[in-house]
């Protein structure tokens, strides 16, 4: 396949992939009902540029970096604050 059509294929799924905020783990028929049969990519041109869905997706975390979801870092745990009042030594008389 030319390579112009292969990244004309990349470029649309690009946008649409920026435009409904997909996952890149996203399977074909999930992505064609979230975009719409009728915007959605072809499952031929996927398959005449590509072979299959799952190297487009490959595709896109190489070309297109920035649409993979960076991990949220976690919040770091909030030190435990020291007690307020020194704890009450109880001092043992000798009956």
């Amino acid at each position: 396949m030319a390579v112009r059509q292969k990244q004309k294929v990349l470029d649309i799924a690009c946008g649409h992939f920026k435009e409904h905020k997909l996952p890149l783990d996203i399977d074909y028929k999930t992505y064609m009902n979230k975009v719409g049969a009728a915007d959605a990519l072809h499952a031929i041109s996927v398959k005449r540029s590509f072979k299959a869905w799952k190297y487009l997706l490959h595709a896109l975390k190489v070309k297109h970096p920035e649409l993979m979801e960076a991990p949220k870092p976690k919040p770091a745990p909030k030190p435990k604050a020291a007690p307020s009042k020194p704890a009450k030594t109880v001092e043992k008389s000798e009956d």
